[in-house]
C-alpha cells in the first residue's frame, strides 16, 4: 500500500517549475506584441482607407441618384488626416462626416481639399488623382486612386510616401 500523504506523492507544481513557465510565457509575449501592433496598425490604415472609398462612392452615387453636385471636402486643406465631409453642393446638406485620424497616421493629397461629383457620376478634377494613407510606424500604406470618371481603386504601397 502506497502513502500517499508523503511529499514525495503530493499534486502540484514545485516553484522551479511554476517560476520557468513563467518565463517562457514572459519571452512568448514580449515577442508576439510588436508583431501584434503592427498588425492593428495595418488594419487601422486599411480600415481608413474603406471608409474613405465609401464616402467616395456615397457622394458618387448620391449625385447620380439625385442629379445634383455632390462634394466630399477635406477638413483642413490638402491635409486629409483632420477628417471629411460629404455635402449636396446646391443645399449644403450634410451627408456624411468622417472624424480626424487617430494615432501616427497622414492622409494626403494634391488635391485642393474638395472632391465634387456632377449628375453623371464623374469628378470635376480634371485628372486621375490620388491620396496617401500611412502610418509612421508602418512601412506598407494604401494609396486611393479617383479616375476622372469617377471610379476609385484603393492598393498597397510599399514605402508609404
Amino acid at each position: 500500500m502506497k502513502n500517499t500523504t508523503s511529499p514525495r506523492f503530493s499534486a502540484g507544481f514545485t516553484l522551479v517549475e511554476l517560476l520557468m513557465t513563467i518565463i517562457i510565457g514572459a519571452i512568448l509575449v514580449s515577442i508576439a506584441v510588436p508583431s501584434f501592433t503592427n498588425l492593428m496598425r495595418r488594419n487601422q490604415i486599411t480600415t481608413y482607407a474603406n471608409e474613405f472609398g465609401t464616402a467616395v462612392n456615397l457622394a458618387r452615387s448620391e449625385a447620380i441618384k439625385r442629379g445634383t453636385s455632390i462634394s466630399i471636402t477635406s477638413n483642413s486643406g490638402t491635409n486629409w488626416t483632420q477628417g471629411w465631409t460629404v455635402n449636396v453642393v446646391s443645399s449644403g446638406e450634410l451627408l456624411r462626416t468622417a472624424p480626424a485620424l487617430t494615432g501616427d497616421n497622414t492622409f494626403n493629397s494634391g488635391v485642393n481639399g474638395t472632391v465634387t461629383f456632377n449628375s453623371r457620376g464623374s469628378t470635376t478634377l480634371g485628372a486621375e488623382e490620388t491620396w496617401s494613407l500611412c502610418n509612421a510606424s508602418v512601412t506598407a500604406g494604401r494609396q486611393i486612386r479617383i479616375a476622372v470618371t469617377g471610379r476609385i481603386s484603393v492598393r498597397e504601397i510599399t514605402p508609404c510616401p
